[in-house]
């Protein structure tokens, strides 16, 4: 007989024979075993002691799974909803897994029909975060409305599931739930439907409140004007204005007259967007619909042309408002004030604050803040800080953002004692500085190079738990490798680093430019080296700041080199970058490189600009090539980029050439000059020129009219008068500078002093000359100690040593700081057979202690003083 398979295969047909039945038998076993424990539940939980009865049968407790759960809950529907809900509860506690979505559904259904809807949404709220696909739920709930199972309306489940998203602002899952609606008759009901849309429109949700509307239409539900106005609210905030304006005329297309609030979503869009004359079109067809614009609409309106810079039409729509019976806020009034302070009309500003107390109109912070921020803006300090005191008194207390504004405005103009009372203060009532306000701080003090303070600010931010961010520890460490403190620069890098603080291109380069400038190239390439390793890659300004390093140690050849380069590293070189190596060339005596370079800039589009004009034709003047530096100069006037560095530049080289004709006929033309007016470093080169070739009168003629025209001298004018004077032997108007400057409060420091020691007169002289200035008051003792300084540091230390006797006889006391430094000079020096006798010298006039060793005075690490006393 044949075998219809082979004797394998029927084996496997047998056995998948019995793995079906046992499949069964134990399937139908399960069912059984299920009912009955069903059965045992519903009869437990008709007693209140049940969650003692439950824990009590382990067996029962054993037998507990989803399905068995949602048996129980479907058998037991008119039941206690309390209890059922409180079994719910327990039972996820007991089987450890999740919940059947129709165990979910039914207990909703119970809770709804029992009034217990704040109960529904919570259970809801449990199921959606078992993070089940949305597929699944919209499945489970198609099913549970086609059973008929509890609710009476589809429209209500529908609308608590997506109450539930929208709680969550899970507005994607939401929306889906729409979608996946296909009844009119199970879509939720207006209120659900507002609250999403609101947050659609609230959370820039735009494709998401289209789907919604999408939907509504397909139903053919019509919209009504809340959801439409929130529809047209998510398009105005994406920008999208042409649908707006289309969604605002299909709505009256379809019967739906629009609201106030729509007309106020819509002209709030328009004048965000710019389109102001559409808004006032708008404004004005409110009236055809009987509806009156309100506050709101004319703040919109005024906040709109202020930020358009149209003030004077702003002004007059707040006229409008107040004839028509509709009375400015605080609102309406701050978005004019904002207007004017930004655009500096100030004064215009302040009346509108003050128009706004007399209408008992109190000002807010954010008004406050404009208005301070404003005047800081145009440097009315005085009055800024007036407003910020008075806010207290107004019963507005300023805030951080206050405080700030005023900082951030006395910083810039380099106010820092102020700055340092405003911080005093800003934390005696009680407002914490923040971030934001250290940084300014911190930027003030590095922009003045007062790195101490900016260093105790810093840290003061970081004891109070601020932590800077890598704008403030680049400002740190860009201030203190620009006051050559690369040692300190390095170790606030190294902090940043450790705090996990990524340090950008702008960190890397500020700690390159600082190596250049300490000449340490090797350091600076390696640097450069390092941050292109770790993802950082050199932008133009790192380049540009390497080949300036370059130039000024001289090494033009590998600057040319660096620069020839650039291009390969997919950089474009700049004007700076041009300018940079132009002014190497020109420093070292390269003038035709320099040219050739500076025809090529246009060859590879780039536009010179006056650095590159300024830099060559510093290099003409320096190379005496003046006929070259007209005619850059007559080319940088018709261009238009002459400035007054640029006519300084040419007065200067003029002035060295010793044609001071010339140079006052370029001071005659700047003055005629209705864009380009001298400033006081013309005066102060034509002044010395004159001075230095002993035309006294007309150095004195510049300096008067300098000060009519309300430049004030600088010690360098003061000085160079002072040279004049002493060249032309005239002793008694040179002590007439000393008491101006006195009286003015300059300080008659080094500058000053170390002229007196220059070639023009004798030691003796200098004496003679420092002798008058300390009868006459006009100088302290500590004069000599300058005049000491000042030959050091000119390297003129013959006269430094004949000095120390004409000091003593006078019986004036040099300090100790003086004394060492004069031994260390005249050590470096190689004056050391000097060295003995001056230490004798100093040991009599009881300078020094007796017993004073040259080895100690010379020591940098010996410290010789404590508490200002000589130890």
């Amino acid at each position: 007989m044949m075998r219809l398979f082979p004797r394998g295969n029927l084996s496997f047909i047998n056995n998948r024979f019995v793995l079906t039945y046992q499949s069964r038998k134990s399937s139908s076993n399960t069912s059984r075993i299920n009912e009955e424990t069903v059965g045992e539940i519903t009869a437990i939980l008709r007693n209140r002691n049940w969650p003692h009865l439950l824990n009590s049968s382990p067996n029962l407790l054993k037998s507990l799974n989803p399905d068995v759960i949602q048996s129980v809950l479907y058998q037991n529907q008119r039941a206690d909803p309390n209890r059922l809900l409180h079994f719910f509860n327990w039972s996820l506690h007991q089987i450890g897994t999740l919940q059947n979505l129709k165990s979910f559904l039914i207990l909703a259904a119970v809770l709804c029909n029992s009034n217990q809807s704040r109960h529904a949404s919570l259970l809801l709220g449990q199921m959606i975060e078992t993070r089940k696909p949305v597929s699944d739920i919209m499945e489970s709930i198609a099913s549970f409305c086609v059973e008929g199972e509890g609710l009476n309306s589809g429209s209500s489940l529908y609308g608590m599931i997506i109450d539930a998203y929208n709680n969550k602002r899970m507005f994607d899952e939401a929306v889906s739930v729409v979608s996946g609606i296909n009844n009119r008759n199970h879509f939720p009901d207006s209120s659900c439907v507002h609250s999403m849309m609101t947050n659609l429109s609230k959370y820039y949700k735009k494709e998401l409140a289209w789907k919604v509307y999408d939907k509504m239409l397909e139903l053919h539900i019509v919209p009504d004007v809340y959801i439409y106005t929130n529809l047209i609210s998510a398009l105005c905030k994406n920008g999208n204005m042409s649908e707006a304006k289309r969604v605002f005329v299909e709505m009256g297309e379809k019967g739906c007259d629009p609201s106030l609030v729509t007309y106020n979503v819509l002209i709030g869009g328009l004048c965000r967007a710019g389109l102001l004359d559409e808004a006032f079109e708008l404004k004005t067809s409110m009236a055809d619909k009987g509806l009156v614009p309100d506050q709101y609409t004319y703040t919109t309106l005024i906040d709109g042309l202020s930020k358009a810079k149209r003030l004077e039409e702003a002004k007059m729509v707040l006229e409008d408002m107040s004839k028509v019976g509709t009375y400015p806020d605080h609102v309406t009034y701050s978005a004019l004030i904002d207007g004017f302070m930004k655009q500096g009309c100030v004064d215009e500003a302040l009346k509108l604050k003050d128009e706004m107390f007399v209408n008992g109109v109190k000002l807010n912070v954010f008004t406050y803040n404009s208005i301070i921020s404003g005047l800081c803006k145009a440097h009315r300090f005085e009055e800024a800080i007036g407003i910020l005191t008075g806010m207290k008194e107004r019963g507005t207390p300023p805030d951080v953002y206050c405080y700030n504004s005023l900082i951030i405005g006395l910083c810039k103009e380099k106010k820092m004692e102020e700055v340092q009372s405003m911080l005093t203060q800003m934390k005696n009532n009680g407002v914490k500085p923040n971030s934001f306000t250290y940084g300014s701080i911190i930027n003030g003090y590095s922009k003045v190079q007062d790195m101490e303070f900016a260093d105790r600010y810093f840290k003061e931010m970081i004891d109070s738990n601020i932590i800077p961010d890598r704008i403030i520890f680049t400002t740190m460490i860009d201030g203190h490798c620009k006051k050559g403190n690369i040692k300190e620069a390095f170790s606030i890098f190294k902090s940043m680093i450790g705090r996990n603080i990524l340090p950008d291109v702008i960190t890397y380069t500020s700690l390159i430019s600082g190596l250049c400038k300490n000449g340490d190239m090797q350091e600076a390439f390696n640097l450069v080296d390092e941050m292109s390793q770790k993802g950082v890659p050199p932008n133009i300004v790192t380049y540009n700041v390497l080949i300036s390093g370059l130039c000024k140690l001289g090494e033009i050849k590998k600057a040319k080199e660096l620069f020839d380069g650039v291009s390969c590293k997919g950089l474009t070189l700049d004007g700076v970058t041009y300018a940079t190596m132009i002014d190497g060339y020109c420093k070292s005596g390269h003038l035709s490189e320099a040219f050739e370079l500076f025809d090529k800039i246009n060859e590879n589009g780039v536009e010179p600009d006056y650095i590159s004009y300024n830099a060559l034709l510093n290099g003409c003047c320096k190379e005496k090539e003046i006929e070259k530096a007209m005619l850059l100069f007559e080319e940088m006037v018709e261009k238009g980029i002459a400035s007054a560095h640029t006519y300084n530049t040419l007065i200067d080289g003029y002035c060295k050439m010793g044609k001071i004709v010339e140079a006052d006929a370029l001071l005659k033309d700047m003055i005629e000059n209705k864009h380009i007016k001298p400033n006081h470093v013309t005066f102060t080169i034509l002044i010395d020129c004159y001075c230095k070739s002993e035309m006294m009168e007309e150095a004195e003629d510049l300096f008067i009219e300098m000060q009519n025209r309300g430049l004030m001298p600088t010690i360098v004018t003061y000085t160079c008068l002072a040279h004049g004077y002493i060249k032309s032997g005239k002793k008694s108007k040179m002590i007439s500078i000393f008491e101006e400057m006195v009286a003015k409060g300059i300080s008659l420091d080094k500058v000053v002093y170390g002229m007196l020691d220059e070639d023009e007169g004798s030691l003796e002289k200098s004496f003679m000359l420092l002798d008058d200035l300390l009868q006459k008051g006009i100088s302290g003792k500590d004069v000599y100690d300058k005049l000491v300084d000042g030959l050091c540091q000119n390297g003129k230390f013959s006269e430094a040593v004949k000095s120390i006797d004409e000091i003593g006889k006078r019986g004036v006391m040099l300090s100790f700081a003086t004394c060492t430094t004069l031994v260390r000079s005249l050590h470096s020096a190689g004056y050391k057979n000097k060295l003995e006798g001056v230490l004798n010298s100093m040991e009599g006039f009881g300078w020094v202690p007796q017993a004073s060793s040259l080895t100690h005075l010379i020591d940098q690490d010996v410290d010789w003083e404590k508490d200002g006393q000589v130890v």
